[in-house]
């Protein structure tokens, strides 16, 4: 029952004037006004918005500090790399050269081993003359199947005249060559010497009934030398020789030479391998 006599209190709406008053000579001004949560929701805006300005520009100011760090540090990146590109274009270019210049000493390297190679197998090849002083020369065939030790390269034999004399008027009886070998008939001077007239490997040495022994070559590219003498060969079976290897010293009863030359396991004209000079 007390509290219901009691009296009530009333609160009382405030209200918010706001004035604009013009800067002009008239001095006019104007009013309107604002209820109390109205200028409650209008201060909360206006802290906010001014909050908000605050937080970008500080955000703002954050972001242009990093934004300049991040700068500073992609140029030094940048000055890194572009430092660092330009060293690998100065051993590039380093590299290149000694690229050209390996390259230009494997090929000298790779000619000079080609031509080496060269000059050995011409080694190989049986080119020589046989014989270290100087000599007559004829071409002749050899019949393995006759006791004579020559006959003329042109096939024929020259028969003595009625007279029993031979001369440049003597008549050539032709002769089948069928089944005669080519040989280069040699007659040199004492005190020469029979040579290999190229490397190879001696691959026998024999008796001769023709000439007094035989020494056989194989230089092992095909070409076979025969050296018929009647001197005592200075090699063996199995030796290796080199071109202008000695193989007989001639003295005054072993003069002659029969010189013949297989290619392939065919005998050959010797006149077409060997060099003559004089």
């Amino acid at each position: 029952m007390a509290d219901i006599n009691k009296p009530k209190k009333h609160r009382h709406k405030r209200h918010y004037t706001f004035m604009i008053i013009s800067g002009d000579s008239d001095g006019s001004s104007g009013s309107f006004h604002v209820g109390h949560v109205a200028a409650q929701v209008l201060a909360f805006s206006i802290f906010a918005i001014f909050l908000f300005l605050i937080c970008y520009v500080i955000h703002s100011a954050i972001t242009l500090s990093s934004l300049k760090k991040y700068t500073v540090q992609q140029s030094a990146q940048i000055e890194e790399l572009d430092t660092a590109n330009k060293e690998l274009i100065q051993k590039n270019s380093e590299l290149e050269n000694e690229v050209s210049q390996l390259s230009q000493a494997l090929n000298q390297k790779v000619e000079a081993e080609a031509q080496t190679a060269a000059e050995e197998q011409q080694q190989y090849i049986p080119s020589l003359l046989p014989i270290s002083g100087t000599a007559s020369i004829e071409n002749s065939y050899d019949d393995p199947n006759s006791t004579e030790i020559e006959l003329q390269a042109d096939g024929g034999e020259e028969n003595a005249d009625e007279e029993g004399a031979e001369g440049e008027d003597a008549e050539k009886t032709p002769v089948d060559t069928t089944g005669l070998d080519p040989i280069l008939i040699l007659t040199t001077e004492a005190n020469s010497t029979i040579i290999a007239s190229g490397s190879g490997t001696v691959t026998s040495v024999t008796a001769d009934v023709k000439y007094g022994n035989s020494v056989t070559i194989d230089h092992g590219n095909g070409y076979i030398t025969i050296y018929r003498n009647a001197g005592e060969s200075l090699v063996h079976e199995g030796d290796s020789v080199a071109k202008g290897a000695t193989l007989f010293v001639v003295g005054e009863n072993n003069t002659k030479l029969g010189y013949q030359i297989k290619q392939d396991g065919v005998f050959v004209n010797p006149e077409e391998m060997v060099e003559i000079n004089g």
